[in-house]
């Protein structure tokens, strides 16, 4: 009985093959895109289930005078986590950018410290070795990084330098399927060394009795701590978050460049909603075609209920030629995803591998969908009597209402898709060309310095090898004629970090703080309004602030004159000649100068209040650099001839400061090409729904047309009677689409200081464009039937 059903359903989808293809296509690219996104989102929704019991993994965050940074439970009874709740610890020290040495050449490396623990908090494949970091010179490599520095040959045992010391590689791991914070290059034992320097992030395993609400309710508050072997109090609080939703953690993602990897909710949620939407154009678009076919068939439903068909049969019928189209557009589907993967990997900036989670999405679409669409059809075809069933199509005027209404749904998505494409297009535009007050062009940014962080432990010897290479590269920088000039700074013009500031009248504001030297200024653009600066300053004593001018307003001062400022904490801690130590900062020191206000981070955020502690000049950090006109090329050939003549190192590593400005914006660009893209792929799917529907009611009418033609009507005539509905269908959704766009740009633009304007032909280019591309689609069947014969027509009938 089922083979005959398929059958009988096969036949039937083969006699109306045209608007099954069109429906199979319109249907196949609205899916092929929801699995896309889909596929997407579900990576960016599952990153770390490699981890061992997910759910139960937390991170503290501390939170120092605003500073926010993932530490460690602080060991305090009265707002710690209780050590009656911990099952597991874990402790990990992120080493980014620094220089492992294999064979006498150094590479740049991601490498992480982690203890004995970690691989009890997560799973990783050994492929090589094993995973043990108990001895303190263990070191395990990720397959990737194993292949960079040894090629071919097997990495275990092979010995590798980190600051000296000699490493053992134990053990190779494969990348996990699911996508992962972790960026590391190396995993080396804890063990290693008694004091990194930094503070540890640890993540805690909890029992099944923690609450995470009630222990932020106790931690989640600011306390006052006294600064060891200093004055002045700072205020610390603590947060705990599961380590599920450290990867969406913001306060935190600009911290971390390199070692960790963030996401973006409201990226997701944009994402969700473009998958919506393109669900609702194809499924739309499905349904609508495929009442055209029903309103053709239901009277050989009405003959088939006279004859004893069942209401189960009926069912089973309409669910088996939905399936069989759903089936069919699946696999269709998957084929387009296929094709066009380099597409979406170079849109995305990753590889999305096949899991487990392809499959439940197909068999979703299968099962799910083709069963609701068969229900629809089902109620409204289901329990109509043989004789309503078996009357003239052509009087239906009900079903053709319903049609229309349907496109005028899949216009007005459409249309809602192609405006905020258009806008975030012109968004995008906006922030990539509007100056952010500072000069970029030409300015490089270099990792030339293959050194690692200083400890306690290092000897006078690698001290004194250190400076020697940093004066050789200096020398070597001087020597190049294509720089005009160059320094190096721990900082950059995009990244602060907040402080409280107090003015002379006892107020107290929050401040964006930077530590950097006075050619800071002159390499960036930055204009002194008002004071002046010494070229040279070699003593912290010397050290001088700046304020922008913004913040100049935010504390009140209109000039230099009785301009002054303190911090709440000490801006800089120094050693006296005496042996004691000092503070810079705490005491009201005088504002020196006033530099022009910039951008400091993204442009929709504004300009933002900035001191500026500027001092000596930075023995080390990234080697910032002006390089003349079309120079770039023989500087940077250049500078990889200094890194391997100094380092033994080909691992250079270099930014131009428009690129990375343009790397701030990179999710607004994909935000943009998303919506580009898919709302074209929506205007296909529509205009496929528009032929189909089209396609009928133009043939259905043309007896109208003949009586028409005999009576004298002309061409233009009928082209205007037979396209204004259609016109008139997509003009009301326009009408729908633009208010409802306009409410989604104002809602998801009301945060940002900065943004592309609202215009009218932000509205009126998608229009055009919808209306030109439905013309064109209607034209020939409109053409076809304002050139009919009446006498055949009339014959026909």
């Amino acid at each position: 009985m089922l083979l005959i059903k398929i059958k009988y359903a096969i036949r039937f989808l083969l006699r109306a093959k045209s608007y099954t293809v069109i429906n199979l296509i319109g249907l196949s690219l609205s899916l092929a895109c929801c699995i896309i996104l889909l596929r997407y989102i579900h990576r960016e929704l599952t990153v770390d289930t490699h981890a061992y019991d997910l759910g139960s993994i937390i991170v503290p965050l501390r939170d120092i005078d605003g500073s926010i940074y993932p530490g460690e439970n602080p060991g305090n009874k009265d707002y710690s986590v209780d050590e009656k709740y911990i099952k597991d610890r874990c402790k990990l020290i992120e080493e980014e950018n620094s220089t492992i040495v294999s064979d006498d050449v150094s590479y740049k490396t991601n490498l992480m410290v982690a203890d004995t623990t970690f691989f009890r908090f997560f799973n990783y494949r050994v492929l090589e070795g094993s995973l043990s970091l108990e001895q303190p010179n263990n070191a395990i490599l990720t397959e990737t990084y194993a292949k960079k520095l040894f090629g071919k040959e097997s990495p275990i045992g092979k010995n590798i330098y980190f600051d000296g010391k000699m490493l053992t590689v134990s053990g190779v791991i494969e990348q996990p399927v699911c996508k992962t914070i972790f960026n590391f290059d190396v995993l080396v034992s804890q063990k290693l060394r008694l004091d990194w320097g930094v503070l540890n992030i640890e993540l805690i395993r909890v029992n099944s009795g923690f609450d995470i609400q009630k222990q932020n309710e106790k931690s989640n508050v600011y306390r006052l701590h006294k600064r060891n072997n200093l004055s002045g109090n700072i205020q610390t609080r603590y947060k705990y978050i599961p380590w599920k939703d450290f990867y969406f953690e913001s306060s935190v993602s600009k911290k971390y460049d390199s070692i960790f990897i963030f996401g973006n909710k409201e990226y997701i949620l944009v994402l969700s909603g473009v998958v919506l939407l393109l669900f609702l154009v194809g499924l739309l678009n499905f349904v609508n075609l495929y009442s055209v076919v029903m309103q053709k068939r239901r009277k050989v439903y009405g003959v088939k209920k006279v004859f004893g068909l069942s209401v189960g049969g009926l069912f089973t019928e309409m669910w088996m030629e939905n399936f069989l189209l759903f089936a069919c557009a699946v696999f269709l589907s998957w084929c387009i995803v296929e094709i066009s993967s380099g597409l979406w990997e170079g849109l995305f900036s990753e590889k999305i591998p096949v899991t487990g989670f392809d499959w439940y999405l197909s068999l979703g679409l299968l099962l799910l969908v083709p069963l609701f669409t068969a229900i629809f059809f089902y109620f409204r075809y289901g329990y109509r009597k043989p004789v309503a069933c078996m009357r003239s199509a052509v009087s239906d005027n009900g079903t053709m209402f319903s049609r229309y209404l349907f496109l005028f749904l899949q216009y007005s998505i459409t249309l809602f898709l192609m405006i905020l494409s258009l806008y975030f297009q012109r968004h995008f535009d906006f922030l990539i060309n509007t100056s952010h007050g500072y000069q970029t062009g030409d300015i490089l940014v270099a990792q030339l310095y293959n050194h690692n962080r200083i400890f306690n432990s290092i000897t006078h010897q690698q001290l004194k090898e250190r400076y020697r290479c940093i004066d050789e590269v200096g020398n070597k920088l001087n020597e190049c004629p294509f720089i005009e000039c160059w320094m190096n700074s721990s900082t950059t013009v995009w990244k602060g970090f907040p402080t409280h500031i107090i003015n002379n009248s006892d107020e107290m504001f929050e401040l964006q703080a930077k530590y950097v030297s006075a050619d800071f200024f002159d390499l960036w653009g930055l204009k002194i309004v008002d004071g002046v600066l010494q070229d040279n300053i070699n003593d912290v004593s010397e050290n001088v602030i700046v304020l922008n001018q913004y913040a100049m307003k935010l504390l009140g001062y209109t000039g230099l004159e009785n301009a002054s400022v303190r911090s709440t904490s000490a801006l800089m801690v120094y050693m006296k000649n005496n042996g004691e130590i000092g503070e810079y900062g705490v005491d009201m020191t005088p504002v020196s100068a006033v530099v022009q206000d910039y951008y400091m981070g993204y442009l929709t955020e504004g300009i933002k209040p900035m001191i500026f502690i500027v001092g000596s000049k930075d023995a080390e950090g990234n080697v910032l650099m002006k390089v003349k006109k079309d120079r770039e090329k023989e500087v940077i050939d250049y500078l990889r001839k200094v890194e391997e003549e100094v380092y033994n190192s080909e691992d250079f590593t270099y930014k131009w400061a428009d690129d990375i400005v343009a790397e701030m914006y990179q999710e607004d660009k994909k935000t943009a090409q998303i919506y580009t893209v898919f709302s074209y792929i929506a205007i296909v799917i529509s205009c496929l729904g528009l032929l189909g529907i089209s396609l009928f009611d133009i043939r259905r009418r043309y007896r109208d047309i003949a009586i028409r033609k005999v009576n004298g009507a002309k061409p233009k005539d009928l082209y205007i009677l037979l396209g204004k509905n259609y016109m008139l269908n997509l003009l009301l959704a326009f009408v729908v689409a633009v208010p409802v766009s306009w409410i989604v740009i104002y809602y998801y633009t009301a945060s940002f200081v900065e943004k592309a304007p609202v215009t009218l032909e932000l509205f009126v280019i998608p229009l055009l464009i919808v209306l030109i591309l439905s013309m064109l689609t209607l034209y020939y069947q409109i053409n076809k039937a304002a050139h009919i014969n009446p006498a055949e027509v009339m014959k026909s009938e």
